[in-house]
């Protein structure tokens, strides 16, 4: 497993991806370790085990699963350092389309919500603080927009915007 998801990215998410939670405004549904219980069902039956609730989630599973279904499926892995722990953890937040598409727009290449070789690319391209402001701006934008939306999400707005501004800080990015 890679040093920067175990070492840095993977507790940074898990700072802000707390116990077992069933909001109801939450679209998720019911997660634990920000886990939503039909990723972890899938995870199970992927690996011939028995569905249970997500409340039961080991940490080993928590790794597992993000790392094949966040950090390799959001290519985090092909990113510089700093870039690759802020997309992983707009792709836990917000998805891996959407974290891809902000990623696309912060690196100013078609948006389509896929990382290819133009993406990654443009990426490489670009000095990396540049693109981490760009990418960190974009992302809180987005997060007004869902509020903006639809205003029961307003409720969460404080929290994702703390954990945009403390990827900032932590990755030293002004």
């Amino acid at each position: 497993m890679n040093n920067l998801f175990a070492d840095l990215a993977l507790p940074l998410v898990l700072k802000y991806e707390g116990g077992y939670v069933n909001d109801k405004d939450d679209k998720g549904g019911a997660t634990n370790k920000g886990i939503t219980q039909k990723v972890y069902d899938s995870y199970r039956i992927k690996n011939s085990l028995e569905v249970q609730s997500v409340k039961f989630i080991s940490n080993k599973e928590v790794e597992d699963i993000y790392f094949d279904n966040y950090w390799l499926a959001g290519k985090c892995d092909k990113l510089p350092q700093k870039v690759a722990v802020a997309h992983f953890d707009t792709c836990v937040n917000s998805g891996i389309s959407r974290g891809s598409k902000i990623l696309q727009k912060a690196a100013g290449v078609l948006v389509d919500g896929a990382i290819g070789n133009q993406t990654l690319a443009a990426v490489n391209r670009m000095s990396e603080t540049i693109l981490m402001n760009k990418y960190l701006n974009e992302r809180i934008r987005f997060l007004n927009l869902i509020v903006e939306r639809n205003p029961v999400q307003g409720k969460f707005l404080r929290g994702w915007l703390n954990r945009v501004n403390s990827l900032r800080k932590c990755l030293s990015v002004n």
